[in-house]
């Protein structure tokens, strides 16, 4: 019979068997789905339907991986210490039902895919709220579930035949070896040897090198695949970075079934771990006089109207620019970081430094990610940890207090861009639900710097200049939002001017200065090179423009040792146009990113209009202002928000989470 190192290399033979036929199946679905879709692909490059095919073969390595994981511990794992545990038998049935669930899943997505343009998403968390024999009838009359099912049935009872085949084929039992009187010892004699030709090592200091070798083996590939096929984050895969292509099709291709449902669940999760606001209209009330609105008993939106008092510009601008840049932080602004920061942001340091520019000396960006940075954007409402790109009442009508109703109102066009590709985090179909009457994204743009993330930012910028010549005349709010700034660094920035030797050397302490870093400050400078000579142009072109150059957040880049939230979590926020006053911002001001909005309101608009606004502007200086962690008041330091701060700062911070909160669960009637 087998000794035990036989049994669990026999175990592993099972295990790659495994890896093997789970990798091949999510393909050929993967194959499968982009035929019954082939119409969509009609533009599609073949390069690309073959990229998505790769990255989903490295994004569902953590699917197959947690299969074989599971089968290891529950059958090769156990098997190895008691000879006579079933082991294939177990697998066979697990990988089974594996297989069954996995076919349904699959056949599934098609009529889902058909409804929603998506593989499983948030929609099936918005579906309980829906009538649910009436999707069951929809299902099965117009999307033919019942032919879906029977296909399920019919190939998942194939695929379990060939399965079961596959995993027996070739395998080695205790059983079917001479030596029934098996003492339990791992030797055995020559006759069982030749009986049993399974390789295993004989000796102590074999069989301990072997298992050290094992461990090492199991514990990198588990690594290798709980990051999609990388061994970091900055080169991972997951749900969230999935979609890197422009067709909307191939980027849900890349999800299978199960990481899709795995985006299910982290929506529903965010969603959960905030607490269920429900709130009667007198609460609801009470919370917005406490935070400074006037309540008006019909809608949520208006109890925060407000009115322009002041013309702060002679003449309204032709054209407004928000250039929200991929981690742009305020850090190279800071006087401690002027070696390298001043080369680094030396366009954006030009502009906040001129006699028509106004600027935060601190302010604290929305969340630490892109889209939380968006979200605030478009709902011009603090964070609350919920996801409103995929709540259900945000697509209903647009949330009042958001950059794009507030500048339509102003008579503005509103526009958005994005140098990434639109079906990323559905944030097309959030912006125009929002109030933006266009949407622009890298599918539209050539450029020989993309990656995966999309377009280079002089790309991007070089599309808006030329869309603005064609719309010269035209009252436009651009939305900028760039990409370039953002792992793979893959720019080549010394191509594009970027002097190493200014970096090199001229850091401090707290910043290496590896190539590794270089590349990546190469792109910090990169970023704000491009944009400077988009605002240099487009101000040439409309002498009235208006721009405002802030970041999405800042928490990504790496310093060599810890620095204080003041460096690392802060963003710049500059205004820079004719007519505006330095000194319209005292010297300290400090705010957070959605107080963008009003401001822009107060800055374009004339004395009369209204305009609507859950925080005020910067021309007003908050006692405090916070974000999703952290506070900030004048005592100029960036703190963790807790039980120590002040209480009329968390009883601020308390109404204005759970109004918004309210605000995107129930809509804007107060009823």
């Amino acid at each position: 019979m087998m000794n035990r190192w036989q049994r669990l290399f026999e175990g592993i033979r099972t295990e790659i068997k495994v890896f093997i036929f789970f990798s091949a199946l999510l393909t050929a679905f993967r194959i499968v789905f982009l035929a019954v879709f082939q119409s969509q692909l009609a533009s599609v490059t073949m390069e690309n339907i073959l990229t998505s095919l790769w990255l989903g073969f490295r994004l569902s390595l953590k699917t197959v991986g947690s299969l074989c994981l599971l089968g290891f511990l529950g059958g090769t794992l156990v098997h190895t210490f008691v000879p006579k545990w079933p082991s294939l038998r177990i697998k066979q049935v697990f990988y089974s039902i594996a297989t069954v669930l996995l076919t349904f899943l699959f056949l599934g997505r098609i009529p889902f895919y058909k409804i929603f343009n998506s593989s499983y998403n948030a929609m099936l968390i918005n579906g309980k709220n829906d009538d649910i024999s009436a999707i069951v009838n929809t299902a099965i009359n117009e999307y033919n579930a019942l032919m879906y099912i029977v296909g399920a049935v019919v190939l998942s009872a194939a695929l379990c035949w060939f399965l079961v085949r596959f995993l027996g084929w070739g395998a080695k039992k205790y059983s079917d070896y001479v030596g029934n009187d098996f003492s339990g010892s791992d030797q055995l004699s020559a006759s069982e040897q030749v009986s049993c030709p399974t390789w295993y090592p004989k000796t102590k200091k074999t069989q301990w090198m072997t298992g050290i070798g094992l461990t090492v083996v199991i514990v990198v590939l588990g690594l290798f695949f709980r990051f999609g096929g990388a061994f970091s984050y900055t080169n991972s895969i997951n749900w969230e970075s999935a979609a890197r292509l422009s067709s909307n099709l191939l980027n849900e291709n890349i999800l299978d079934d199960v990481q899709a449902l795995y985006r299910v669940k982290s929506i529903a999760k965010r969603t959960a771990e905030l607490e269920v606001i429900n709130l009667t209209p007198h609460e609801l009330n009470e919370k917005i006089t406490a935070v400074g609105g006037k309540p008006n008993g019909t809608n949520f939106d208006g109890s925060f109207t407000r009115t322009i008092t002041t013309e702060r510009l002679a003449e309204q601008p032709q054209s407004i620019n928000i250039v929200l840049g991929e981690s742009y932080g305020l850090w190279p602004f800071l006087s401690e970081y002027n070696e390298p920061g001043a080369y680094l942001v030396e366009q954006g340091r030009k502009y906040a430094a001129s006699p028509q520019a106004m600027s935060t000396q601190l302010a604290l960006a929305q969340g630490t990610g892109t889209m939380p940075a968006i979200n605030g954007l478009l709902t011009g409402m603090p964070d609350t940890g919920l996801y409103p790109n995929y709540e259900g009442e945000s697509f209903k009508q647009p949330y009042g207090l958001g950059i794009g109703p507030v500048m339509k109102k102003l008579g503005y066009k509103t526009v958005f861009w994005y140098g990434g590709f639109s079906t990323w985090q559905n944030v097309k179909n959030f912006a125009l639900s929002q109030g933006f009457d266009e949407f622009h994204d890298a599918s539209e743009m050539s450029s020989e710097d993309g990656n995966a993330w999309g377009v280079g930012d002089k790309d991007l910028f070089k599309a808006i200049s030329a869309y603005m010549d064609q719309h010269r005349g035209e009252k436009i709010l651009n939305v900028i939002m760039t990409t370039s700034n953002h792992p793979p660094y893959s720019i080549n920035v010394a191509k594009e001017g970027f002097d190493a030797s200014k970096v090199k050397g001229h850091v401090p302490d707290s910043i290496s200065d590896d190539e590794k870093q270089l590349n990546e400050m190469g792109h910090i400078w990169y970023a704000d090179h491009v944009m400077g000579n988009f605002i240099g142009n487009e101000e040439k072109a409309d002498p009235s423009a208006l721009f405002v150059i802030t970041g999405d957040h800042s928490e990504r880049f790496n310093f060599a040792r810890e620095v204080g939230p003041n460096v690392a979590s802060t963003i710049p926020i500059i205004f820079y146009g004719r007519g505006i006053h330095k000194d319209w911002l005292a010297p300290n001001a400090f705010g957070m990113s959605i107080q963008i909005i009003p401001t822009l309101a107060e800055l374009a608009g004339r004395p009369g209009q209204t305009y609507e606004a859950m925080v005020p502007s910067l021309f007003t200086q908050e006692e405090f202002v916070f974000n999703h962690r952290l506070y900030l008041d004048k005592n100029g330091k960036v703190l963790e928000q807790s039980a120590s701060m002040p209480q009329s700062y968390g009883d601020m911070i308390k109404n204005m989470r759970e109004l918004a909160a309210w605000r995107i669960k129930h809509g804007d009637k107060i009823k």
